[in-house]
């Protein structure tokens, strides 16, 4: 009898360590590469459960409830980006989720035109709506904390990768943001953009017209030179970037009289001096171009006719003239209107 027991005993045993292993122990991720999932704000323990089978990431859906249950995390659900690898187990897939262990994705910031592209760049990247940054860059209030207007507010923004949890606040992303801004605007370029008698936004505008306007980053300098030869005697800036920004006609091979008759603050044919905002988000080597331009006496420059993505630079009305008709000869000929 006691032989029966102690057998009895040593099955059960043996069944809690094998249960034990296969519901803590044994991997129990549905792939041998990792797999990710996003856990919206306000998710309930059922909601994650939905998203782990929408994206297949479970071998067992059991176990883990098992080891959830037992480790409190039903009341203990957190949002985020989470990455998981093909050997966890359900008690690290658990600890991740239960202790908010996210992983921090990358926001790219890279060709921005507009604060409407702005917004749906963190919108595709983060957890946050397009639609709250939207109205945040064109909150008055919040721009004129900063000393910016809902114009000038994306010269606050670097263009730069920036890592970040998923489910950031749009407050704590605007702190990370204007982190890297005031590391960027050391006392070195702000003392620059002084001697150049603009204000750190000014600089960031000009440049996002010099980048426009440039192919080669060669030339950065050398027409930031001519933009700033042109302000200092008053001269309009006739900036075409700035043109097809105030229509939003991004799609434009040619600037045309349609382009230039277009009344708005933006036509720096009609009206001198800068527009009233950046026409995109500049890359730091555009702003730097601006804060070390080159000194010149040129006045005007058109893109070289040889179509080589160079431009040519000239003192005179007259060369510039010269020039810019090949240049038109050279569209025409290709077609392109």
């Amino acid at each position: 009898m006691l032989k029966k027991i102690f057998f009895f005993l040593l099955l059960v045993a043996l069944a809690s360590i094998i249960g034990g292993y296969y519901v803590f122990i044994e991997p129990n991720i549905n792939s041998s590469k990792s797999i990710s999932i996003k856990i919206p704000t306000g998710s309930s323990y059922e909601d994650v459960l939905q998203i782990l089978k929408q994206n297949h990431v479970l071998k067992s859906e059991l176990s883990f409830d098992v080891v959830s249950h037992f480790k409190h995390y039903p009341e203990n659900v957190k949002s985020g980006y989470y990455v998981f690898t093909g050997n966890m187990n359900n008690r690290q897939i658990v600890n991740i989720l239960r202790l908010g262990w996210q992983t921090p994705v990358t926001l790219v910031i890279y060709n921005i035109r507009t604060k409407e592209e702005f917004a749906s760049l963190v919108g595709r990247t983060l957890e946050l709506d397009s639609e709250q940054i939207i109205s945040k860059l064109n909150d008055t209030a919040f721009c004129h904390s900063i000393d910016l207007d809902t114009a000038t507010i994306l010269t606050r923004f670097i263009v730069d990768n920036y890592q970040c949890y998923w489910n950031i606040s749009i407050d704590k992303l605007i702190d990370k943001l204007n982190t890297v801004y005031k590391k960027f605007w050391n006392e070195e370029r702000k003392a620059k953009a002084a001697a150049l008698h603009l204000s750190l936004s000014q600089v960031t505008t000009l440049a996002s017209i010099v980048e426009k306007e440039v192919i080669r980053d060669k030339e950065l300098p050398t027409v930031a030179g001519v933009y700033l030869n042109r302000l200092r005697i008053g001269m309009p800036l006739q900036a075409d970037p700035t043109l097809v920004f105030a229509l939003h006609d991004f799609t434009a091979r040619r600037v045309t009289g349609y382009h230039k008759s277009f009344d708005t603050p933006y036509n720096t044919y009609k009206y001198a001096g800068l527009p009233p905002g950046p026409i995109c988000m500049p890359h730091k080597k555009s702003i730097d171009a601006v804060l070390n331009y080159e000194e010149h006496e040129y006045l005007y420059f058109c893109a070289n006719p040889e179509l080589n993505g160079y431009s040519l630079f000239s003192k005179t009305y007259a060369q510039q003239m010269k020039v810019a008709a090949a240049y038109r000869r050279k569209l025409n000929k290709l077609n392109v209107h």
